[in-house]
């Protein structure tokens, strides 16, 4: 973070800012865990259902790896149908390209409410869900992203704290993506606006 950027910032923001250049973004895998979450014992590998997993003897604890869950939304306005919203990651992975806002479901939010929230969040926009686009898993099998049609309720489109810019793009303007599973949901939500 350059200096200048902090200055310009309020002295919570400075620190949400610090604390995100650390912030490990991925589970870590299951070679990186050693000790149990639970009785703080030595885990050790042992075969569970056709896989090693990490397992702790002395209470029981099976790290069970699973995908992470997100959602993301393709904001589209009514009356210009050929228009979405994107916005240009603030952080890693890919920290500056252009993707359909959205990110990981959150402990007691719905996948609806996960994306309704990070369209806010990522776009300053208020939406709503039209319908469900379909489901991606990434290439690497560590994340699957819901991906869904919506309509801003509100106007004013600003940058949030995730993102570095938001933008109107046309279908025709609008930038590569940066991850495949929102390219796959584009091709879908244009296939589908053609039928």
């Amino acid at each position: 973070m350059s200096l200048l950027y902090a200055e310009d910032m309020g002295g919570d923001e400075v620190a949400d800012e610090e604390t995100n250049a650390f912030v490990q973004w991925r589970h870590a895998p299951p070679a990186q865990w050693r000790f149990c979450p639970l009785c703080r014992a030595d885990l050790v590998d042992r075969s569970w259902d056709g896989k090693v997993r990490r397992y702790c003897p002395n209470c029981g604890f099976v790290y069970w790896e699973r995908p992470l869950p997100a959602a993301a939304a393709v904001i589209v306005r009514a009356e210009r149908p050929s228009e979405i919203v994107l916005v240009r990651r603030r952080y890693p992975p890919e920290e500056g390209q252009w993707t359909l806002p959205g990110g990981g479901i959150e402990a007691g939010e719905s996948v609806i409410e996960a994306a309704q929230r990070e369209a806010t969040e990522e776009t300053g926009l208020l939406i709503t869900i039209d319908c469900q686009l379909g489901t991606w898993s990434t290439p690497t099998k560590e994340t699957v992203v819901t991906f869904f049609v919506a309509h801003p309720l509100t106007d004013s489109l600003n940058a949030g704290t995730d993102a570095i810019e938001a933008r109107w793009f046309t279908l025709e303007e609008a930038p590569r993506l940066a991850f495949s599973t929102h390219r796959d949901a584009l091709v879908r939500f244009i296939q589908r606006r053609g039928n």
